[in-house]
Parts: structure tokens; C-alpha cells; sequence
């Protein structure tokens, strides 16, 4: 993963949980406190273990922390600069949504390893959608749910998320996110 992804775990853990702590989970994992480099990559493996050690120093489960870092992610990107192409790529939630694969695209020629997720969206009713997520990373459903829980409220939207696990009904993960 770049290193943005490992920004936005040590921002979200200083922001709640202090820096005392995020200086303890590197201190058990044999980390630089410092910040990670945005455009670097890191192994994914690198993120996981930032987490798993995160969760176990803060009592806190993986689980609330992925889901935590996608709704953060919403406004660490924006303020690291991508908050623009989320507007340029749709005015509005589900347009923003439709258009998430052209965004990655477009990220992609400044990141060139980047591996972004695929989305799919398809119009269930009116007030009802259903997002097939395809990842070549596991264990990421907390963080889609908390990413779509951040985008629906930077539109202003109000959402409920069913989250179906890859392999209970697919290939790949799917949300069903109904408007309130």
C-alpha cells in the first residue's frame, strides 16, 4: 500500500487516541515514529500489522479501527489534496460512487503501483443501491463500510449499510446501501 494509507492509520490514532500511543505501537512493532512517506510504497503486510498491534495497545477491535479509518480516510485524503477529484468525479453521492474507478484511474498516473479496489454500482430502487467491491486485499469490509458512511455524509446524505462478506453469495464483497 502507499504510504498515504499508513498516514491516515497514524493520523487517525494520534487524532483519537493520543500520541503516546501511536509512539507505544511503534515502539512494539520497531517503527519510526515519523510519518510514512505518501508516495512510497509499503507492504500491505506492514498495514496489517500496524492495525492488529493498534487494536491490541488500544483495546480497541480491528474491526471498529478499519471501519474508523475508512470514515476518516474521507477527510484525510481531502485535506491531503484529493478532495477536489471526489467533487470533479460526481456532484453528488451516487454519482461520486459511479465514477470511483475513473478517480482510481486518474490517481494511478500519479501512483503507479497503485492497486485500487473496483467498484460496481447498480441501482437497486430509488433510495437503494448495491456496490460490488472487488479487492485484491481481504479483510477490508470495516473500512468500505466507514469509507462509504464518510463520502455519504461529505455529500450530506444520511445511509444505512448491509455489508455481504465475499464468499457468503460471490466472488466479492457487496454493500447494499439504502437512502434515509
Amino acid at each position: 500500500m502507499y504510504g498515504l494509507v499508513n498516514q491516515a492509520v497514524r493520523d487517525l490514532i494520534i487524532n483519537h487516541y493520543g500520541l503516546s500511543s501511536w509512539e507505544q505501537i511503534c515502539s512494539q512493532l520497531h517503527l519510526s515514529s515519523e510519518s510514512f512517506d505518501p508516495l512510497k510504497t509499503y507492504p500491505d503486510e506492514l498495514t496489517h500489522q500496524v492495525i492488529l498491534m493498534a487494536s491490541q495497545c488500544l483495546n480497541v477491535s480491528t474491526e471498529k479501527l478499519l471501519h474508523d479509518l475508512g470514515d476518516y480516510w474521507i477527510t484525510f485524503t481531502a485535506e491531503e489534496g484529493f478532495g477536489d477529484l471526489m467533487t470533479m468525479f460526481g456532484k453528488d453521492f451516487k454519482g461520486c460512487l459511479k465514477n470511483l474507478n475513473r478517480m482510481h484511474a486518474q490517481i494511478a498516473a500519479m501512483m503507479p503501483d497503485l492497486n485500487p479496489p473496483r467498484f460496481v454500482v447498480e441501482e437497486i430502487s430509488s433510495n437503494k443501491i448495491l456496490i460490488h467491491y472487488y479487492s485484491i486485499r481481504n479483510g477490508l469490509l470495516p473500512m468500505v463500510v466507514g469509507l462509504l458512511e464518510g463520502l455519504a455524509r461529505k455529500f450530506g446524505k444520511t445511509i444505512q449499510i448491509k455489508a455481504i462478506e465475499k464468499g457468503k453469495r460471490s466472488d466479492h464483497d457487496e454493500f447494499e446501501v439504502e437512502f434515509i
